[in-house]
């Protein structure tokens, strides 16, 4: 709605919308001879910086003027003094930059507003990443703050190209939005869709990451995302570097990033700062401990219930006399002995640290030995469940992904045995590789295979090879423009 250009009315309407909303301040002034408006809100605001750049200044304000407007302009040009300032014409721009740590001033017979960027409230400083830590990687994170995180982007990309793009989210609270990328690497194309999707996103406010990123994945009946999420500065830089898309939120740590392909779960920054024969090493160790996290419990229960003949015969024995005093097949066994490690999981999660830690320790050592010596489940199969949850921990951003393919195919191989596994694991590569980001193959550089860029997917190849391409993810071979 329209700001009025009648004194009261203006009041009456800013007071109804903050009714009962202890926090917001409100003041009626007089400036050059004109009654005038000015509103915070506590909390948000820097309260010596408001009075020693903003209102000081403007209650010292005696020169009269003939017009409103021209008290505005000189307000505007000669006295305040602050870094952000921007008119506004609307009442849901006065209420969206009041609770983004603005100040306003409305001055009567005035059919506009201005701000002032004032913003005080107390935030995280930068610190160390928790979920991706690094061994020889920078230490630092992003934090709640929409300015902290584009400064700290800024300090690793430091050229005009980078473009933060702003726009606001949300049909009844709206979040600065900013979408990020380098202008010379980025397509155009991609800039414009991914802005259209978010615009177009059906969201009253947006409170963290994964509501944005719901929009912005392709594949919904796939397991895996097509969206990448960091907290790393120096990752998130990285990845704009290579041509990607990324979107920093208002209130979230987190950057979201596109296209996102299956290769970048197994690097790190880290292979970047290794040798190039222990970063190849590692990567390859990653998928091998995909396929362990994946199908190990499976193949244990389709060879254990259909194909006893594949196992040799020594360990056939010791196999069969752990699971003939259990009572309940090798199926169910596998079932449950999972969905109990899910339940401590999650528990160990959400409680505090320090009961967390008991909560796994009564889990993994009482609870684990009891069932076995009360004959509950075997010991192959306590041992096979170990080595899946050990695996999956190897390849932690394809952890949500992983716990229920594995349920899936532990059920599949339950019933149909090594041939239902085979064809679940085909029926499984066929929709990943057909899933696609921004156009780029969600599988590439493996398929379609493109031999210039397997270098640091599969292995990681020395930087004197790697620096001489200027790699961007759209010149993958299928959407590399001709």
């Amino acid at each position: 709605m329209k700001i009025f250009d009648n004194y009261e009315f203006t009041r009456d309407s800013i007071k109804s919308d903050f009714l009962d909303c202890s926090d917001f301040l409100l003041r009626e002034i007089c400036v050059g001879g004109q009654r005038a408006l000015f509103g915070a809100m506590d909390g948000l605001i820097d309260t010596v910086a408001l009075s020693n750049a903003v209102t000081e200044p403007i209650l010292g304000v005696k020169k009269q003027f003939d017009t409103p407007d021209e008290l505005m302009e000189y307000i505007k040009t000669n006295v305040v003094r602050v870094a952000e300032m921007n008119e506004v014409e609307t009442f849901e721009k006065i209420e969206f930059f009041l609770m983004s740590g603005f100040a306003f001033l409305y001055i009567e017979r005035c059919k506009k507003a201005l701000v002032f960027g004032v913003q005080g409230w107390n935030r995280r400083s930068t610190d160390e990443p928790t979920n991706e830590a690094m061994v020889k990687g920078a230490k630092e994170c992003f934090v709640e703050v929409l300015n902290d995180n584009k400064a700290l982007l800024r300090k690793r990309l430091k050229t005009p190209k980078l473009k933060l793009k702003q726009l606001k989210l949300g049909t009844e609270a709206e979040v600065p939005v900013v979408i990020a990328y380098v202008e010379d690497r980025a397509e155009a194309d991609d800039v414009a869709e991914i802005e259209r999707r978010l615009k177009s996103a059906p969201l009253e406010t947006v409170t963290d990451f994964g509501e944005a990123e719901s929009f912005l994945t392709e594949g919904a009946y796939s397991f895996f995302s097509t969206v990448g999420n960091t907290e790393r500065p120096d990752v998130f830089a990285s990845k704009l570097m290579e041509g990607r898309v990324g979107v920093m939120i208002e209130g979230t740590p987190f950057a979201i990033y596109t296209p996102y392909l299956f290769t970048d779960n197994f690097s790190s920054l880290d292979d970047y700062n290794n040798p190039p024969f222990y970063a190849s090493f590692i990567r390859l160790l990653k998928y091998f401990a995909f396929g362990i996290s994946v199908f190990l419990p499976a193949l244990y229960v389709a060879v254990g219930s259909f194909h006893q003949e594949m196992i040799p015969t020594t360990l056939l024995y010791l196999v069969a006399s752990s699971e003939e005093t259990t009572p309940f097949p090798l199926l169910l066994e596998a079932i449950i002995i999972h969905l109990l490690y899910e339940i401590m999981r999650e528990a160990g999660l959400r409680l505090p640290n320090t009961i967390g830690h008991a909560v796994s320790i009564i889990g993994a050592i009482v609870i684990g030995e009891a069932m076995v010596t009360a004959g509950i489940i075997g010991e192959p199969m306590l041992v096979v469940v170990a080595l899946t949850a050990i695996a999956s921990y190897v390849v932690y951003p394809l952890y949500e992904s992983v716990a229920v393919l594995r349920l899936v195919f532990i059920v599949i191989a339950g019933f149909t045995g090594i041939y239902g596994l085979v064809l679940s694991a085909c029926a499984l590569t066929v929709n990943v590789c057909s899933l696609t980001s921004l156009g780029v193959p969600y599988t590439a550089p493996l398929s379609p295979l493109t031999p210039d860029s397997v270098g640091d997917s599969l292995v990681r190849m020395n930087w004197r090879r790697l620096a001489k391409r200027r790699f961007r993810v759209k010149e993958l071979e299928g959407t590399a423009d001709e």
